[in-house]
């Protein structure tokens, strides 16, 4: 076969070279922009979010609780029943003469009027007995006006409640930012005693009573709880679980290796039955592992890992992308691993084997093969012995 008819032209294969060369920059220097921008751009996705969730569903609720307890106990409003609406009043800054004047006191403004003509009474004579009506309720002008000049007419609660609500912000903690932080003190204050609380004898007792009582008889929250709870558990509650070794092991079959967390001895008669030590390891799965398997398996079949507990959750919760520095296979790494396990000490550091290809030595003779050689020695004519035609040997 002609060997034109099989390979491309040089001149093609320097073009397609030439072009594949001039594409691969621009692909590359994308795909490195991309992989440096992204990383702090989902840590900042995920911190916003978890952040927005946070305040959501946690600082907000604690915030509303405060406001309301303090609007509770400050709320000043009386029924609208009480107040009465008088005409030729001047008009007040936020509400205009939109507003009410107890009935004892209108009988007197309109006496001042009626002895002293339109226009007798004063606004500061009326400020300090006006009441702004809010639904069935009404509430002192002083206030009212306070809190509208912070906000707008728009955003102007519509209940005497929301009114105070609006209020012990500005009156008590000067900003929104002052009473969620209170907030959030004093959810830590009483998350704490709600802890030494639930690790009393009726704390506890009062906690499992309410879980199996209520919670467990209810068709979709008891699944959705017992989820919750084992997660929160998890990470929460204290554990005598020691998670500080992780291993390796052969699982599912030979030749598969799975990762795990030593949790302790196994029990008596598995060790028993099996005639050597054995240790309960958890499996985790992946993407949550939080769940898995625990398996008993010999100390002789678990190789240790020089991993941290988070770098182990982060390979699993990567499914195997985020691999530990030192785990890396490289060049460098290798040969060092390998220098260990020739030298058969697994603690040895910083020990680095060069592996080059042995050196092509010559063949020696084995003891087969000089007989062979004396034997084709042997065959050989000698020159001394040899007859030539032309010089036939002298005799004596």
């Amino acid at each position: 076969m002609n060997s034109s008819t099989t390979q491309p032209p040089a001149d093609e294969n320097q073009n397609n070279k030439s072009e594949a060369q001039k594409i691969r920059p621009k692909h590359h220097f994308f795909v490195r922009g991309l992989a440096i921008s992204l990383p702090p751009i989902l840590t900042l996705v995920i911190v916003i979010w978890v952040a927005g969730i946070v305040n959501d569903y946690i600082i907000s609720p604690t915030t509303t609780t405060v406001r309301y307890c303090i609007a509770y106990f400050t709320d000043t409003s009386e029924p609208r029943d009480n107040f009465v609406q008088v005409e030729n009043l001047p008009p007040l800054e936020y509400c205009r003469t939109d507003y009410l004047i107890s009935k004892k006191h209108a009988k007197e403004f309109q006496t001042i009027e009626k002895n002293s003509g339109p226009g007798a009474v004063t606004r500061n004579m009326v400020i300090d007995y006006a009441w702004v009506p809010f639904g069935d309720r009404a509430v002192p002008y002083e206030d009212y006006r306070e809190v509208a000049k912070r906000i707008r007419a728009s955003e102007m609660p519509t209940t005497a409640m929301g009114l105070y609500m609006e209020l012990a912000t500005t009156r008590w903690f000067k900003s929104l930012f002052n009473l969620s932080a209170v907030a959030v003190i004093l959810t830590i204050i009483a998350l704490y005693f709600l802890g030494r609380f639930v690790t009393a004898r009726i704390g506890s007792w009062m906690v499992i009573k309410f879980e199996k009582g209520i919670l467990a008889r209810l068709p979709v929250v008891s699944n959705v709880y017992s989820s919750v709870k084992q997660v929160t558990d998890f990470f929460f509650n204290e554990r005598t679980v020691d998670y500080s070794r992780v291993v390796a092991v052969e699982y599912p079959r030979r030749g598969i290796w799975s990762l795990g967390f030593v949790t302790g001895d196994s029990m008596l008669e598995m060790t028993v039955t099996a005639g050597e030590p054995l240790v309960a390891i958890l499996i985790p799965t992946s993407p949550m592992p939080v769940t898995g398997y625990t398996m008993s398996i010999p100390k002789s079949e678990v190789v240790d890992l020089n991993i941290t507990v988070d770098q182990a959750f982060q390979f699993c919760l990567s499914c195997g992308v985020l691999v530990p520095p030192q785990q890396k296979v490289t060049d460098e790494l290798l040969r060092e691993e390998l220098g260990k396990r020739l030298l058969g000490d697994g603690k040895l550091a910083g020990f680095k084997v060069q592996i080059v290809p042995p050196e092509a030595t010559p063949q020696t003779p084995t003891l087969e093969s000089e007989p062979a050689t004396d034997k084709t020695n042997s065959e050989e004519p000698s020159t001394d012995q040899t007859e030539d035609p032309e010089n036939p040997p002298h005799s004596n």
